[in-house]
Formats: C-alpha cells, sequence, structure tokens
C-alpha cells in the first residue's frame, strides 16, 4: 500500500512538472467544451501572436498572417456549419420524438379532439414522418459539412506550405463543399450506367 501511495504521489508530482514546461498560451485554449473549429481557430492564433517571456509581442510575417487569415475564413464557415448543426439536430430529435408519439396523442388526446379525425389521417401521420426526416437529412449533411471543414482546417494550421499553394488547395476544398445537392448529378450519374 506504501508503494502504490508512493507511486500517485511521484506520478502527480511528475505530471505538474510536465505542464509546466507547456507553453501558457496554448495550455489556456484547452477546452473540452468548444468545437475543434474553435480549438484550431485560438491554436492558429496563439501560434502567430507568440510573445517573449516579457509579454512583448514578436513580429509577425506577412505568410503568417495571410495563414491565419486562410485559417479564420476556414472557421467562418465551420461554426457556421455547427450552429446549423446544431439547430437540426435539435429540430431532427423533437421531430423523431413526434414521430414516436403521435399515434399516442391520438388515444391520449381522444376527448379533447372530439370529433376531429385529422390527426388520425395518414396524410397527417406521413407528413411527420417526412419532416421528421427532412431534418435528419439536414442535420446529417450540415454535420457532415462541418467535419469536412474542420478536417480542411487541420490541413492549413499543421501544413507547412506555403500561404500560395495552401490556399488553392483550400479554395478548390471550399467549392466542393459549397457545391451541396445537385440533380443534375444525380441524372447524369444514372445515365452513364
Amino acid at each position: 500500500m506504501r508503494q502504490f501511495l508512493l507511486i500517485i504521489m511521484t506520478l502527480i508530482a511528475l505530471s505538474g512538472c510536465a505542464s509546466e514546461s507547456c507553453d501558457k498560451d496554448v495550455i489556456n485554449i484547452l477546452n473540452p467544451n468548444q468545437t475543434s473549429a474553435k480549438l484550431l481557430m485560438d491554436y492558429a492564433k496563439t501560434a502567430v501572436c507568440k510573445t517573449d517571456s516579457t509579454d512583448i509581442a514578436k513580429p509577425t510575417t506577412v505568410e503568417e498572417e495571410r495563414k491565419l487569415v486562410l485559417i479564420y475564413d476556414l472557421y467562418v464557415k465551420a461554426r457556421s456549419y455547427a450552429i446549423l448543426n446544431k439547430v437540426f439536430f435539435w429540430l431532427s430529435l423533437i421531430s423523431a420524438v413526434a414521430v414516436f408519439l403521435w399515434p399516442a396523442l391520438g388515444v391520449l388526446l381522444k376527448e379533447r379532439l372530439g370529433e376531429r379525425e385529422w390527426y388520425k389521417s395518414a396524410i397527417v401521420q406521413t407528413t411527420v414522418t417526412g419532416i421528421a426526416a427532412l431534418m435528419f437529412a439536414f442535420y446529417s449533411q450540415y454535420k457532415d459539412k462541418q467535419t469536412y471543414t474542420e478536417n480542411l482546417m487541420r490541413y492549413a494550421v499543421f501544413s507547412d506550405k506555403p500561404v500560395d499553394e495552401l490556399s488553392q488547395k483550400v479554395i478548390e476544398e471550399i467549392g466542393k463543399i459549397d457545391i451541396g445537392f445537385s440533380f443534375s448529378g444525380v441524372f447524369d450519374k444514372k445515365e452513364d450506367k
């Protein structure tokens, strides 16, 4: 038991030493309650806007600033997708609950609804199910776009490529993200078969 406590105390002491050697600015941005895009944006800002031990900002290069703007542009897009993703997540969850509860509402509210039969109609039930499916489709689409944009941010943040080359790659990939759904793409694929 004594050895176990000694090992635990040693590990605690050593973990404190390891965290002290890290850059305090980097440690301050670590928060599990944020999106990956926010973490990457904060890291990029921290990396570009470093200060020395006297809190004087080191000069930045035009390349660093251009890369930061490129990453910020991706952050704005990822943040927008994250907001839409959250909205449609909750709407799809509410819609899914409505699909499950709709038949029960007819039984529970039978006296209150009286002779009105519209709530039992197959059209109404199908519409509720269709709305739930649409909300889930939007949620899935925006989740995919958010993830794709965050992965593109990771590529931009950790890439050693020059900004000109990096920006061309980002523009290419953003173009793919922004295309969205196209019926012509679906019909062209069917005609090729």
